[in-house]
């Protein structure tokens, strides 16, 4: 029996070790070089000074996120690699830590296969390339859920480490309340009362840890003001049918070929219903982990499968289950059948869709040659700018889509986002952006020109069609890596710039 145990813990422990290590191999190495989204370059300049009249970052922010931000940019100096380094170590703990409850819940194999899953799939592979915090909810969710597991079904009187991890949750991004409070609360109510008591006081204690640092950086307020800017985050962001696609293309891209299993699940649990009727409790705890997640982003929003983690954290360990139970009498079939998946999804991340770099770049495609394609294009542009250009005479203009990553790389520069170039749309077109010293302003303005500052002599425009929309005026257009171009133009002194869709023209008074 001894020799047995020992030979337990030290195959476990070798996963954990393997776990660690292909996290960290199969992250480090290609982690994104530059901005690739919109929120990102606000997470990096929040490291360095956090303010939501800034919206850096929007509220309500991601507090422990940007806080082992800051913690990271100790060693590197450089706000968007230490939030970068973040991301690996969510990627590592979310794989030890899925492991270790799918051991702890069922049986070593499931813990494998949701550890293998995890670091294979397009969705969590992509959230720990990127500066995003949503891979931080892998570990915290599970980690609740395996604590409200240890008292719903197991009956311990854990009220310390419920409040404690309920905390850290929030912690990472509060809109997440939303999603895990009813799992949370099935947790809490069968607690006797001094525990009850126990997890208000840790839950309180930690949100104090984080929420402390947080008015005090903002202030009061923009702390209060924030409630206000955050109730319009909750409102309804699209229709029942985009959101229904976003599910399940989230749904696809997290878990692949594997979801079949999932079918399998569901047949396997309807041809044998006494086993419902033996595990009432595990439906009720996966169905409070699940259910109320993925309603939410089917009736009020999903963007994009990050919003989605919480829940689909439930649905990769029941897939990893049912995985499990398809080959629990023969081994060499599940370690078949998890390579193929692990093959399969990494083939699907990986697989290069523009070898030319000839189509647009995809914002939030989910794939590693989106990433790639944003470096070179993104980082091509950069880097000719800050050798060609002075920042003191020239205005860059962009897009709502690049502005922030603009402002960030060309702090020195004045960027502006004039939204009624590159959109008709009323409810967006009228919207104008700036930044410089990332310092940023917007507003709304119907008034289609721009009078140019006097010091400006150049004016930088990065789009790639943007060479087609500048009439009857001289361009440069310069080729850049990734088949991408980059149009400039001198202006004098008193010069206003007239534009609406598609159309830009240069007036001398």
């Amino acid at each position: 029996m001894i020799f047995k145990l020992k030979h337990f813990i030290k195959t476990d422990l070798f996963i954990y070790f393997t776990l660690i290590f292909a996290a960290l191999v199969s992250r480090l190495p290609f982690m994104e070089k530059f901005q690739s989204s919109m929120d990102g370059p606000q997470y990096s300049i929040a490291v360095v000074r956090y303010s939501f009249e800034q919206q850096t970052p929007g509220p309500p922010g991601y507090p422990l996120y940007i806080g082992l931000g800051k913690f990271f940019n100790l060693f590197t100096h450089d706000p968007y690699s230490a939030l970068l380094l973040t991301g690996v170590l969510g990627s590592v703990l979310g794989a030890v830590i899925l492991f270790h409850i799918g051991l702890k819940l069922f049986h070593r194999n499931v813990g494998i296969a949701a550890a293998a899953i995890f670091l294979t799939g397009s969705t969590f592979y992509y959230l720990g390339l990127t500066e995003y915090g949503y891979i931080l909810i892998v570990p915290t969710t599970v980690l609740l859920a395996y604590e409200v597991y240890r008292i719903f079904i197991l009956h311990k009187k854990e009220g310390i480490f419920l409040g404690l991890i309920f905390g850290i949750c929030i912690g990472i991004r509060p809109q997440e309340i939303l999603q895990i409070v009813t799992l949370f609360a099935l947790g809490f109510i069968f607690l006797p009362g001094k525990e009850k008591i126990k997890t208000i006081i840790s839950f309180s204690l930690v949100t104090l840890l984080w929420l402390v640092p947080i008015i005090n950086a903002v202030g009061i307020k923009q702390f209060l003001d924030m409630f206000n800017q955050s109730s319009a985050l909750i409102a309804y962001r699209g229709t029942l049918t985009a959101n229904s696609f976003n599910v399940i293309k989230g749904f696809l891209l997290s878990f692949g070929i594997s979801g079949i299993f999932l079918v399998y699940f569901l047949r396997f649990i309807k041809k044998r219903p006494h086993l419902v009727k033996n595990t009432k409790k595990q439906v009720v705890f996966f169905s409070a982990w699940i259910i109320p997640g993925l309603l939410i982003n089917i009736i009020l929003f999903s963007d994009h499968p990050g919003y989605q983690i919480s829940y689909l954290t439930g649905i990769l360990i029941l897939l990893s289950y049912a995985i499990w139970k398809k080959t629990e009498k023969n081994n060499f079939l599940f370690i078949f059948i998890i390579i193929i998946i692990s093959l399969f999804n990494l083939f699907w991340f990986f697989y290069n869709r523009d070898p030319n770099l000839s189509k647009p770049y995809r914002f939030l495609s989910f794939h590693y040659s989106e990433i790639v394609k944003n470096d070179i294009k993104l980082g091509g542009k950069i880097k000719f700018i800050h050798e060609n250009f002075d920042p003191k005479t020239t205005l860059i203009v962009t897009n709502s889509l690049y502005w922030r990553p603009y402002m960030y790389y060309l702090k020195d520069y004045r960027v502006s986002d004039i939204e009624a170039i590159d959109t008709n749309i009323p409810m967006y077109m009228y919207v104008k952006r700036d930044a410089i010293n990332w310092n940023r302003k917007e507003y709304v303005s119907k008034d289609l020109f721009l009078q140019i500052p006097q010091n400006i002599k150049n004016i930088v425009f990065t789009e790639d069609n943007a060479k087609n929309y500048i009439k009857n005026y001289s361009i440069n257009v310069r080729s850049l890596p990734g088949n991408s171009t980059i149009t400039s133009i001198s202006v004098p002194k008193n010069s206003e710039m007239f534009y609406k869709y598609h159309f830009v023209e240069i007036r001398t008074q």
